[in-house]
């Protein structure tokens, strides 16, 4: 089945090592068509194979694997929907290591996929279905910033449709005046910044002057079910930062007030935000990359404004994490009912945990997510943190969606390796996420 509108190519395949050539060539012939240069489509093939084989010895066998092939705008992906009793994915984790001896070096293939692509990750959506997912983003040239001020004629107004020249224009202009920390890394490749805009990625608002020069810029996009996440506002002209500011910031919030969003937030949000207009969720210690190799500490500020009533929810949490929790809930003013997560029996848990990591080195940071339960979690959240440093990444984050008990119950494995709660981000996943940061000198 072949969707044009989407561009998605959907298979359903029999368990059987036999249909791995048809997998493969249909994989290399889709990411022709989604426009993945020859070195990334065999990235991409090259872990649809070794996922598939995979599966075929332990996905159950009651129904067909589906492979779904489809072009997301700046990447291709390769989504595998199959049905498992409990799955051992181990060797995609930052931090594994792999025994050739242990089935025949079965996980090998899975520790070589993960490193040839840009993004795996692991979503259950039913009691034993699951979805695993691969991701390559296409090549795109790094553009040079542009630090000289923009000398504007106003009136300024709002672009509301920006073209892709102007977004790239504006992305070079944010890159030279604004720190790696404080904005989106494609700036940095503007081609790429305006494709995930015209492909819905990302939303974007220009501020123009009456020459149509770029004043500023401010892009936001989804975060979980009922919330929106922004960078921004950028300004380029000093002498019109106040006005341009203001102007992206109200464009930006009747955008997003006639969606469905509750809540619009930033954990990066720019000195140039109107004071008064969000309420502080706390802040982050990160290590500014600009000012030296090592990075000096920096005080990082988080942002939100409700954008309608909040109904309120209920949230899991660790009796460890319920002071933290409850103190900021009180703060924000957030109706939640905070329900006690008590870890699982280790008997009930498989050995083996997986973790999300996403790594930016730009900035220095790494984001890990807990996608799996298993009787190893602390030996491997430890492994990553030390898998990362040995990276030279200074900042680890963890987030944890509290709406999943067993992830609200993970605040004993979590502070065993020095990671402590910061933020609540309101309604970020599938209910408000806890943000935790890793506090160097431990684990």
């Amino acid at each position: 089945m072949v969707s044009n509108s989407s561009q998605r190519i959907v298979l359903e395949l029999p368990p059987d090592t036999a249909f791995l050539p048809a997998t493969v060539a249909a994989t290399e012939n889709a990411c022709k068509v989604f426009g993945l240069d020859g070195g990334k489509t065999l990235r991409l093939a090259l872990a649809v194979e070794e996922f598939f084989a995979y599966l075929c010895r332990h996905a159950g066998r009651e129904e067909p694997i589906r492979l779904t092939l489809s072009q997301g705008g700046t990447f291709a992906r390769a989504d595998f929907r199959f049905r498992a009793g409990e799955v051992n994915l181990r060797a995609l984790n930052f931090a594994a290591s792999v025994d050739l001896e242990e089935e025949g070096g079965a996980e090998l293939g899975l520790l070589v996929a993960a490193r040839t692509t840009d993004r795996c990750d692991l979503e259950r959506s039913g009691p034993d279905v699951f979805h695993l997912r691969a991701e390559v983003d296409r090549s795109y040239p790094k553009g040079e910033p542009i630090t000289a001020a923009q000398q504007l004629t106003p009136p300024l107004r709002l672009d509301h449709a920006p073209a892709s020249g102007a977004l790239q224009h504006a992305a070079l202009l944010a890159a030279g005046r604004y720190p790696t920390r404080l904005r989106p890394n494609s700036f940095s490749q503007p081609a790429r910044f305006a494709d995930m805009v015209a492909a819905g990625q990302y939303q974007a608002l220009l501020a123009l002057d009456t020459a149509d020069r770029p004043a500023g810029l401010l892009c936001w996009r989804d975060s979980g079910r009922r919330a929106v996440v922004f960078s921004g506002p950028y300004v380029f002209d000093p002498a019109h930062a106040a006005e341009t500011a203001r102007l992206l910031t109200e464009g930006f919030l009747s955008r997003v007030a006639r969606t469905e969003a509750l809540c619009a937030y930033s954990e990066r949000p720019t000195a140039d935000l109107p004071q008064g207009w969000f309420e502080s969720l706390g802040s982050l210690t990160l290590h500014c990359l600009e000012s030296s190799p090592e990075g000096e500490s920096v005080d990082q500020p988080a942002h939100f404004r409700h954008l309608r009533e909040d109904a309120g929810a209920a949230i899991w949490a660790h009796l460890d994490l319920q002071p933290f929790l409850r103190r900021e809930y009180d703060r924000l003013a957030f109706s939640r009912d905070v329900l006690a997560a008590a870890p699982t029996d280790p008997a009930r848990l498989p050995a083996y945990s997986l973790l999300a990591t996403s790594l930016d080195r730009a900035r220095g940071l790494a984001v890990l997510r807990p996608l799996l339960d298993g009787r190893d979690l602390q030996a491997n959240l430890a492994a990553h943190v030390a898998s990362i440093s040995e990276q030279g990444l200074r900042d680890i984050l963890l987030h944890l969606d509290l709406s999943e008990p067993w992830q609200g119950a993970l605040a004993p494995a979590l502070a065993a390796c020095g990671f402590e709660p910061r933020l609540v981000l309101p309604h970020a996943g599938k209910s408000d996420i806890l943000v935790c940061q890793h506090v160097s000198g431990h684990c």
